[in-house]
Protein backbone atom coordinates (compact mmCIF):
# COMPACT_ATOMS: atom_id res chain seq x y z
CA UNK A 1 0.00 0.00 0.00
CA UNK A 2 1.92 3.23 -0.97
CA UNK A 3 -0.71 4.98 -2.84
CA UNK A 4 -1.48 8.08 -0.71
CA UNK A 5 -4.95 7.84 1.21
CA UNK A 6 -7.18 10.66 1.99
CA UNK A 7 -7.44 10.56 5.90
CA UNK A 8 -10.03 12.19 7.96
CA UNK A 9 -10.01 14.64 11.49
CA UNK A 10 -9.88 11.77 13.71
CA UNK A 11 -7.16 10.45 12.12
CA UNK A 12 -5.31 13.53 12.02
CA UNK A 13 -5.72 14.29 15.41
CA UNK A 14 -4.31 10.72 16.29
CA UNK A 15 -1.18 11.55 13.96
CA UNK A 16 -0.91 14.98 16.17
CA UNK A 17 -0.83 13.35 19.22
CA UNK A 18 0.98 10.32 18.96
CA UNK A 19 4.04 12.30 16.86
CA UNK A 20 4.07 13.76 20.05
CA UNK A 21 4.07 10.66 22.30
CA UNK A 22 7.54 10.13 19.87
CA UNK A 23 5.69 7.11 18.63
CA UNK A 24 6.89 6.06 14.68
CA UNK A 25 5.20 6.30 11.66
CA UNK A 26 4.68 2.43 11.50
CA UNK A 27 3.19 2.18 14.96
CA UNK A 28 1.18 5.55 13.85
CA UNK A 29 -0.39 4.27 10.79
CA UNK A 30 -1.09 0.56 12.62
CA UNK A 31 -3.24 3.09 14.77
CA UNK A 32 -5.53 4.35 12.28
CA UNK A 33 -5.11 1.00 9.54
CA UNK A 34 -2.85 3.02 6.62
CA UNK A 35 0.41 2.43 5.74
CA UNK A 36 3.35 4.22 7.05
CA UNK A 37 4.26 6.11 3.67
CA UNK A 38 0.55 7.89 4.31
CA UNK A 39 1.65 9.07 6.92
CA UNK A 40 4.94 10.07 5.51
CA UNK A 41 2.93 12.26 3.01
CA UNK A 42 0.19 13.62 5.10
CA UNK A 43 3.21 15.36 7.42
CA UNK A 44 5.21 16.56 4.85
CA UNK A 45 2.45 17.58 2.86
CA UNK A 46 0.96 19.76 5.58
CA UNK A 47 3.48 20.15 7.73
CA UNK A 48 3.73 24.46 8.91
CA UNK A 49 6.10 26.72 9.88
CA UNK A 50 5.68 29.10 12.99
CA UNK A 51 7.43 31.89 12.38
CA UNK A 52 6.17 35.71 12.10
CA UNK A 53 7.52 36.05 8.97
CA UNK A 54 5.89 33.50 6.90
CA UNK A 55 2.48 32.44 6.82
CA UNK A 56 1.75 28.72 8.11
CA UNK A 57 1.78 27.56 4.65
CA UNK A 58 4.35 29.46 3.01
CA UNK A 59 7.00 26.97 0.69
CA UNK A 60 10.46 29.38 0.83
CA UNK A 61 9.54 29.14 4.56
CA UNK A 62 9.08 25.14 4.84
CA UNK A 63 12.34 25.34 2.50
CA UNK A 64 14.18 27.29 4.63
CA UNK A 65 13.77 25.56 7.96
CA UNK A 66 14.32 22.17 6.38
CA UNK A 67 17.75 23.81 4.79
CA UNK A 68 18.35 24.83 8.05
CA UNK A 69 18.04 21.49 10.08
CA UNK A 70 18.62 18.35 8.70
CA UNK A 71 16.41 16.66 10.95
CA UNK A 72 13.81 18.44 9.12
CA UNK A 73 14.63 15.86 5.84
CA UNK A 74 14.19 12.62 7.83
CA UNK A 75 11.72 11.33 10.15
CA UNK A 76 9.54 12.81 11.45
CA UNK A 77 9.77 15.62 9.25
CA UNK A 78 8.65 17.92 12.10
CA UNK A 79 9.97 19.24 15.21
CA UNK A 80 6.52 18.01 17.56
CA UNK A 81 9.08 15.83 19.06
CA UNK A 82 12.05 17.36 19.31
CA UNK A 83 13.90 17.81 22.89
CA UNK A 84 15.60 20.69 21.66
CA UNK A 85 12.32 22.51 20.32
CA UNK A 86 11.96 25.09 23.47
CA UNK A 87 15.89 26.03 23.31
CA UNK A 88 16.25 25.82 19.74
CA UNK A 89 16.86 29.30 17.21
CA UNK A 90 16.08 27.05 14.12
CA UNK A 91 13.13 28.39 11.93
CA UNK A 92 10.35 25.04 13.48
CA UNK A 93 8.61 22.83 11.37
CA UNK A 94 4.89 21.33 13.05
CA UNK A 95 2.27 19.12 12.04
CA UNK A 96 -0.99 20.22 13.64
CA UNK A 97 -4.42 18.43 13.24
CA UNK A 98 -6.27 21.15 12.79
CA UNK A 99 -3.69 22.95 10.52
CA UNK A 100 -3.59 19.81 8.61
CA UNK A 101 -7.68 19.74 8.09
CA UNK A 102 -8.67 22.81 7.39
CA UNK A 103 -5.73 22.76 4.47
CA UNK A 104 -7.19 19.51 3.27
CA UNK A 105 -10.62 21.08 2.88
CA UNK A 106 -9.32 24.26 1.36
CA UNK A 107 -7.62 22.64 -1.25
CA UNK A 108 -10.33 19.74 -1.71
CA UNK A 109 -12.96 22.51 -2.15
CA UNK A 110 -11.05 25.21 -4.46
CA UNK A 111 -10.21 21.94 -6.75
CA UNK A 112 -13.89 21.65 -7.13
CA UNK A 113 -15.49 24.77 -7.63
CA UNK A 114 -15.15 27.70 -10.09
CA UNK A 115 -11.96 29.89 -11.38
CA UNK A 116 -9.31 31.14 -9.06
CA UNK A 117 -8.25 34.52 -11.21
CA UNK A 118 -9.20 37.65 -11.04
CA UNK A 119 -10.42 39.69 -14.15
CA UNK A 120 -7.10 41.40 -14.87
CA UNK A 121 -5.46 38.07 -15.07
CA UNK A 122 -8.12 37.28 -17.73
CA UNK A 123 -7.48 40.04 -19.38
CA UNK A 124 -3.88 40.27 -19.82
CA UNK A 125 -4.02 36.53 -21.10
CA UNK A 126 -7.08 37.68 -23.40
CA UNK A 127 -4.83 40.22 -24.90
CA UNK A 128 -1.21 38.87 -25.33
CA UNK A 129 -1.77 34.97 -25.11
CA UNK A 130 -4.96 34.57 -27.13
CA UNK A 131 -3.55 36.38 -30.49
CA UNK A 132 -0.50 34.32 -30.35
CA UNK A 133 -2.39 30.80 -30.97
CA UNK A 134 -5.33 32.37 -32.94
CA UNK A 135 -3.67 34.87 -34.79
CA UNK A 136 -0.35 33.06 -35.39
CA UNK A 137 -1.04 29.43 -34.57
CA UNK A 138 1.50 28.89 -31.75
CA UNK A 139 0.75 26.09 -29.51
CA UNK A 140 -0.06 26.13 -26.12
CA UNK A 141 3.06 24.63 -25.34
CA UNK A 142 4.67 26.86 -26.71
CA UNK A 143 3.05 30.02 -25.14
CA UNK A 144 3.55 28.18 -21.91
CA UNK A 145 7.39 28.67 -22.54
CA UNK A 146 7.44 31.62 -23.90
CA UNK A 147 5.64 33.40 -20.82
CA UNK A 148 5.45 31.87 -17.85
CA UNK A 149 5.30 35.38 -16.49
CA UNK A 150 1.65 35.97 -17.68
CA UNK A 151 0.53 32.11 -17.98
CA UNK A 152 0.58 31.10 -14.01
CA UNK A 153 -2.63 28.41 -14.39
CA UNK A 154 -1.94 24.94 -15.86
CA UNK A 155 -2.16 23.89 -19.04
CA UNK A 156 -4.86 21.50 -17.85
CA UNK A 157 -6.88 24.94 -16.06
CA UNK A 158 -5.49 26.47 -19.51
CA UNK A 159 -7.96 23.99 -21.58
CA UNK A 160 -10.73 24.12 -18.54
CA UNK A 161 -10.90 27.76 -18.56
CA UNK A 162 -11.08 27.77 -22.80
CA UNK A 163 -14.07 24.88 -22.85
CA UNK A 164 -15.93 27.42 -20.15
CA UNK A 165 -15.18 30.51 -22.95
CA UNK A 166 -13.79 32.40 -19.90
CA UNK A 167 -10.21 32.57 -22.44
CA UNK A 168 -11.10 33.94 -25.50
CA UNK A 169 -10.60 31.04 -28.30
CA UNK A 170 -12.82 30.76 -30.64
CA UNK A 171 -14.44 31.17 -34.26
CA UNK A 172 -15.73 34.57 -33.61
CA UNK A 173 -14.29 37.57 -35.54
CA UNK A 174 -15.07 39.55 -31.90
CA UNK A 175 -14.34 38.38 -28.64
CA UNK A 176 -17.36 37.68 -26.74
CA UNK A 177 -17.33 39.70 -22.95
CA UNK A 178 -16.19 37.40 -20.53
CA UNK A 179 -18.99 36.21 -17.95
CA UNK A 180 -18.24 34.66 -14.42
CA UNK A 181 -17.07 35.14 -10.96
CA UNK A 182 -14.37 34.77 -8.90
CA UNK A 183 -14.74 32.19 -6.80
CA UNK A 184 -16.02 32.96 -3.92
CA UNK A 185 -14.23 31.00 -0.36
CA UNK A 186 -17.01 29.35 1.14
CA UNK A 187 -16.45 27.63 4.65
CA UNK A 188 -16.52 24.16 5.02
CA UNK A 189 -20.08 22.85 7.35
CA UNK A 190 -18.35 22.02 10.98
CA UNK A 191 -18.57 18.50 11.99
CA UNK A 192 -18.94 17.42 8.43
CA UNK A 193 -19.70 13.71 8.08
CA UNK A 194 -16.82 11.90 6.77
CA UNK A 195 -17.64 8.73 5.38
CA UNK A 196 -14.37 7.10 4.84
CA UNK A 197 -14.65 6.40 8.92
CA UNK A 198 -17.15 3.47 8.07
CA UNK A 199 -14.73 1.23 6.41
CA UNK A 200 -14.64 -1.89 8.44
CA UNK A 201 -17.38 -0.14 10.94
CA UNK A 202 -20.48 -1.09 9.45
CA UNK A 203 -23.16 -3.19 10.48
CA UNK A 204 -22.24 -5.85 8.65
CA UNK A 205 -18.79 -5.92 10.21
CA UNK A 206 -20.51 -5.98 13.75
CA UNK A 207 -22.70 -8.92 13.09
CA UNK A 208 -19.37 -10.78 11.62
CA UNK A 209 -17.76 -9.75 14.63
CA UNK A 210 -20.41 -11.07 17.37
CA UNK A 211 -21.11 -14.21 15.10
CA UNK A 212 -17.41 -15.16 15.37
CA UNK A 213 -16.66 -13.79 18.92
CA UNK A 214 -19.46 -14.61 20.93
CA UNK A 215 -18.22 -13.58 24.88
CA UNK A 216 -17.78 -9.51 24.39
CA UNK A 217 -19.50 -6.88 26.21
CA UNK A 218 -21.66 -5.21 23.23
CA UNK A 219 -22.63 -1.60 24.08
CA UNK A 220 -25.30 0.40 22.81
CA UNK A 221 -24.87 4.16 22.71
CA UNK A 222 -27.52 7.03 21.22
CA UNK A 223 -28.90 10.47 22.21
CA UNK A 224 -32.30 11.54 23.37
CA UNK A 225 -33.34 15.29 22.66
CA UNK A 226 -36.25 17.86 24.37
CA UNK A 227 -37.05 20.31 22.19
CA UNK A 228 -35.85 21.79 18.65
CA UNK A 229 -34.35 24.98 19.88
CA UNK A 230 -32.73 23.16 23.03
CA UNK A 231 -28.78 22.68 23.08
CA UNK A 232 -28.81 20.05 25.82
CA UNK A 233 -29.47 16.15 25.16
CA UNK A 234 -28.59 13.12 26.88
CA UNK A 235 -26.36 10.59 26.26
CA UNK A 236 -27.04 7.07 26.61
CA UNK A 237 -24.80 4.60 26.98
CA UNK A 238 -26.01 0.11 27.27
CA UNK A 239 -24.77 -2.64 28.67
CA UNK A 240 -26.70 -5.60 26.49
CA UNK A 241 -25.77 -8.52 28.35
CA UNK A 242 -27.71 -6.56 31.71
CA UNK A 243 -29.95 -3.59 30.27
CA UNK A 244 -27.52 -1.51 32.22
CA UNK A 245 -27.98 2.69 31.21
CA UNK A 246 -25.68 5.15 31.81
CA UNK A 247 -26.96 8.43 31.00
CA UNK A 248 -24.87 11.59 30.76
CA UNK A 249 -26.26 15.02 30.43
CA UNK A 250 -24.46 16.86 27.43
CA UNK A 251 -24.01 20.44 27.23
CA UNK A 252 -24.60 20.21 23.20
CA UNK A 253 -25.06 17.62 20.79
CA UNK A 254 -21.40 17.73 19.09
CA UNK A 255 -18.44 15.72 18.72
CA UNK A 256 -16.22 17.38 21.10
CA UNK A 257 -19.02 16.74 24.20
CA UNK A 258 -19.38 12.85 23.23
CA UNK A 259 -15.53 12.93 23.19
CA UNK A 260 -15.34 14.66 26.53
CA UNK A 261 -17.74 12.11 28.35
CA UNK A 262 -15.63 9.18 26.62
CA UNK A 263 -12.26 10.87 27.84
CA UNK A 264 -14.33 11.10 31.51
CA UNK A 265 -15.41 7.36 31.45
CA UNK A 266 -11.85 6.09 30.74
CA UNK A 267 -10.61 8.68 33.77
CA UNK A 268 -13.71 7.12 36.11
CA UNK A 269 -13.24 3.54 34.86
CA UNK A 270 -9.71 3.13 34.56
CA UNK A 271 -8.27 2.33 31.19
CA UNK A 272 -7.67 -1.68 32.39
CA UNK A 273 -11.82 -1.64 32.92
CA UNK A 274 -13.08 0.15 30.27
CA UNK A 275 -11.02 -2.43 27.70
CA UNK A 276 -12.14 -5.41 29.80
CA UNK A 277 -15.85 -3.85 30.22
CA UNK A 278 -16.37 -2.09 26.60
CA UNK A 279 -15.53 -4.55 23.81
CA UNK A 280 -18.08 -3.55 21.51
CA UNK A 281 -20.03 -0.21 21.06
CA UNK A 282 -22.91 0.06 18.52
CA UNK A 283 -24.22 3.50 17.78
CA UNK A 284 -26.08 5.03 15.24
CA UNK A 285 -25.01 7.36 12.47
CA UNK A 286 -25.85 10.73 14.28
CA UNK A 287 -22.49 13.11 13.61
CA UNK A 288 -22.19 13.67 17.41
CA UNK A 289 -20.59 10.18 17.36
CA UNK A 290 -18.13 10.64 14.08
CA UNK A 291 -14.76 10.11 16.08
CA UNK A 292 -14.71 6.49 16.68
CA UNK A 293 -10.87 7.09 17.25
CA UNK A 294 -11.58 8.55 20.60
CA UNK A 295 -13.79 6.00 22.00
CA UNK A 296 -11.85 3.10 20.96
CA UNK A 297 -7.99 4.30 21.44
CA UNK A 298 -6.09 5.22 24.51
CA UNK A 299 -4.95 8.35 23.52
CA UNK A 300 -1.97 8.40 25.57
CA UNK A 301 -0.93 4.90 24.33
CA UNK A 302 -2.28 4.28 21.09
CA UNK A 303 -3.43 1.24 22.33
CA UNK A 304 -6.78 -0.15 20.73
CA UNK A 305 -9.27 -0.88 23.64
CA UNK A 306 -12.75 -1.57 21.70
CA UNK A 307 -14.45 -1.38 18.49
CA UNK A 308 -17.09 1.01 17.43
CA UNK A 309 -19.89 -0.06 14.75
CA UNK A 310 -22.74 2.42 12.80
CA UNK A 311 -26.18 0.82 13.04
CA UNK A 312 -27.84 1.58 9.01
CA UNK A 313 -29.41 5.06 8.98
CA UNK A 314 -32.84 4.98 10.09
CA UNK A 315 -32.55 1.63 11.47
CA UNK A 316 -33.04 1.67 15.43
CA UNK A 317 -34.54 -1.89 15.72
CA UNK A 318 -30.72 -2.90 15.20
CA UNK A 319 -30.04 -1.25 18.95
CA UNK A 320 -33.52 -2.68 20.48
CA UNK A 321 -32.47 -2.83 23.75
CA UNK A 322 -31.33 0.79 24.46
CA UNK A 323 -34.44 2.30 22.21
CA UNK A 324 -36.56 0.04 24.96
CA UNK A 325 -34.74 1.58 27.73
CA UNK A 326 -35.86 5.25 25.92
CA UNK A 327 -39.66 4.04 27.25
CA UNK A 328 -38.62 4.81 30.77
CA UNK A 329 -36.66 8.23 30.17
CA UNK A 330 -39.96 9.71 28.01
CA UNK A 331 -41.78 8.81 31.22
CA UNK A 332 -39.96 11.53 32.92
CA UNK A 333 -39.13 13.91 29.79
CA UNK A 334 -41.72 13.25 27.29
CA UNK A 335 -40.88 14.49 23.42
CA UNK A 336 -41.25 18.28 23.42
CA UNK A 337 -40.04 18.61 27.09
CA UNK A 338 -37.27 21.33 27.21
CA UNK A 339 -33.55 20.03 28.82
CA UNK A 340 -32.18 23.25 29.19
CA UNK A 341 -33.06 23.55 33.01
CA UNK A 342 -31.57 19.62 33.70
CA UNK A 343 -28.57 19.04 36.01
CA UNK A 344 -26.22 16.40 35.85
CA UNK A 345 -27.46 15.60 40.03
CA UNK A 346 -31.21 15.14 37.78
CA UNK A 347 -30.14 12.33 35.34
CA UNK A 348 -27.89 10.88 38.10
CA UNK A 349 -31.33 10.07 39.91
CA UNK A 350 -32.56 9.37 36.66
CA UNK A 351 -30.11 7.13 35.62
CA UNK A 352 -30.25 5.21 39.38
CA UNK A 353 -33.76 5.15 38.99
CA UNK A 354 -34.06 3.49 35.78
CA UNK A 355 -31.44 0.85 36.57
CA UNK A 356 -33.69 -0.32 39.40
CA UNK A 357 -36.80 -1.21 37.56
CA UNK A 358 -36.91 -4.82 37.01
CA UNK A 359 -37.38 -6.55 33.97
CA UNK A 360 -39.09 -10.09 32.57
CA UNK A 361 -35.93 -10.52 29.93
CA UNK A 362 -33.51 -9.98 33.37
CA UNK A 363 -35.33 -12.90 35.00
CA UNK A 364 -36.96 -9.84 37.14
CA UNK A 365 -34.07 -8.72 38.50
CA UNK A 366 -33.39 -5.21 37.98
CA UNK A 367 -30.37 -3.62 35.56
CA UNK A 368 -28.43 -2.61 38.93
CA UNK A 369 -29.04 -5.95 40.59
CA UNK A 370 -27.66 -8.37 37.56
CA UNK A 371 -24.63 -5.55 36.72
CA UNK A 372 -23.90 -5.62 40.80
CA UNK A 373 -23.70 -9.90 40.96
CA UNK A 374 -21.65 -10.17 37.28
CA UNK A 375 -19.52 -6.56 37.51
CA UNK A 376 -19.54 -5.23 40.81
CA UNK A 377 -16.73 -2.67 40.25
CA UNK A 378 -18.32 -1.28 37.34
CA UNK A 379 -20.90 -0.42 39.53
CA UNK A 380 -18.38 0.72 42.43
CA UNK A 381 -16.32 3.04 39.77
CA UNK A 382 -20.08 4.23 38.19
CA UNK A 383 -20.77 5.18 41.74
CA UNK A 384 -24.27 3.94 41.32
CA UNK A 385 -26.94 3.39 44.05
CA UNK A 386 -29.07 0.81 45.10
CA UNK A 387 -33.01 1.95 45.78
CA UNK A 388 -35.33 -0.07 47.56
CA UNK A 389 -38.17 -1.12 45.34
CA UNK A 390 -41.03 0.80 46.88
CA UNK A 391 -38.83 4.07 46.63
CA UNK A 392 -38.13 3.71 42.99
CA UNK A 393 -40.14 6.17 40.79
CA UNK A 394 -40.37 7.66 37.54
CA UNK A 395 -42.30 10.54 39.00
CA UNK A 396 -41.18 13.90 36.99
CA UNK A 397 -41.88 15.42 40.38
CA UNK A 398 -39.69 13.40 42.09
CA UNK A 399 -36.50 12.85 39.77
CA UNK A 400 -36.65 17.02 39.00
CA UNK A 401 -37.04 18.39 42.17
CA UNK A 402 -34.34 21.29 41.47
CA UNK A 403 -35.83 22.19 38.03
CA UNK A 404 -38.25 24.16 36.17
CA UNK A 405 -39.55 20.54 34.28
CA UNK A 406 -40.87 19.04 38.02
CA UNK A 407 -42.38 21.96 39.38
Amino acid sequence: MTNYNHLCKEQRNTIEHLLNKRYNFTYIGNAINVDRTTISKEIRRNRIIRHNLFLPFNKHGIDKATNNCQKLSKPPYCCNSCENKNSCSKFHLYYNSKEAQKHYETNLTESRSGINATSDEINIINKNIVPLIKNKKQSVNQVFINHPDILHISKTTFYKYVNEEIILLSNLDLPRKVKYKKRKNKNNKKNKRDFSILIGRKYEDYITKIEVERKLHTWQLDTVIGTNKDSKCLMTFLLVETNFMIIRLLDKKDITNVDNEFTALKKTLGIELYKEMINIILTDNGIEFYDPIHMEFDLDTGEKLCNVYYCHPNSPEEKPELEKNHEYIRYVLPKKISFQNLTKEDIKKLEDNINNIPRDILGNKTPYELTKEKYPTLIKKLNSKYIKPDDVTLNPIDILKGTNNGR
